[in-house]
């Protein structure tokens, strides 16, 4: 597999706005090709925010291994942590508070 693009993609009422991706970084790629797509990760309890998603293309290495296979780059691992900083930046300006979970996030202002 290789890199085309890291994306930033927001999900809102359910639905991936394909059409509202951020494009953090580009290798190629440029936007989908359709606006919207039902989210099925939690369909029955929607949660609204921002995710980062990998955009990649099959390469030559694909074939020769038997299966996707994806090299990840120290370059790459940075600009994806950088990505899930900035989602995450997002995803609390549009819900207006803190979360918990995987990766809980708070801001000082949320203690204020």
């Amino acid at each position: 597999m290789r890199l085309r693009g890291i994306v930033i993609i927001p999900r809102l009422n359910g639905f991936f706005e394909l059409k509202d991706t951020i494009v953090f970084r580009s290798y190629g790629f440029r936007s989908f090709p359709i606006n919207q797509v039902q989210a099925a990760y939690r369909r029955e309890d929607p949660i609204d925010g921002f995710g980062v998603a990998l955009i990649l293309e099959s390469s030559q290495v694909d074939l020769d291994f038997g299966l996707p296979t994806f090299f990840l780059a120290q370059d790459s691992v940075e600009k994806i942590s950088e990505a899930f900083r900035l989602s995450d930046r997002l995803t609390e300006k549009l819900l207006k508070r803190p979360w918990g979970g995987v990766r809980p996030f708070a801001m000082v202002h949320h203690f204020c």
